[in-house]
């Protein structure tokens, strides 16, 4: 009996040490991968940029305890028929700057299609931010795609967690061509 409980305790070790990529579909894709095109390769009837807020800490009972949060970004094609195409994904930190770019290729959702990213914790204090940002820059080639795209924010301490969303708001609209 003791062989099994230690043989049982040395695989739970094992896999709890792991730590995969949460941004690996099941066959072991990463989702910003599976549907790409070359920039520059699609000509679209209408772009849009949305903003979406973010928060890797948040502040907690007083100013100087923060919790630290994982968020992840959604972005969801709500549309039956047609293709969306995400030209640009950059995150910001609290005081503006860039912090990563992370599509060099135009990431593409077919009908109902949703794509979510982890964003990877933070390797230092400085990367920490209240009042972070993502802007995406979309498109189609209809006006009448309505995507959602949100921040989920989620965090557990002990046997308590918390959990909460963003949504993301267009900051501007042009129409290139209907």
């Amino acid at each position: 009996m003791k062989k099994i409980t230690s043989d049982l305790g040395l695989i739970l070790l094992l896999y709890s040490c792991t730590n995969p990529n949460p941004n690996l579909e099941r066959e072991g894709e990463d989702m910003l991968d599976v549907n790409q095109l070359e920039k520059g390769s699609i000509n679209l009837a209408y772009r849009d940029t949305i903003y979406i807020p973010i928060y890797t800490e948040i502040y907690m009972e007083h100013d100087t305890w923060k919790l630290g949060l994982t968020p992840t970004i959604s972005i969801r094609n709500t549309s039956f028929k047609v293709t969306m195409y995400i030209e640009e994904i950059d995150h910001y930190d609290s005081k503006g700057g860039l912090v990563h770019q992370y599509s060099d290729c135009i990431l593409f959702l077919g009908p109902l299609q949703s794509s979510e990213y982890v964003v990877a914790e933070r390797e230092s204090e400085d990367e920490a931010m209240i009042g972070g940002s993502f802007i995406i820059i979309w498109g189609a080639n209809s006006s009448k795609v309505k995507p959602i795209f949100q921040g989920i924010m989620i965090s557990s301490h002990g046997p308590q967690g918390i959990s909460f969303l963003t949504e993301g708001v267009s900051i501007s609209g042009e129409t290139l061509r209907e």
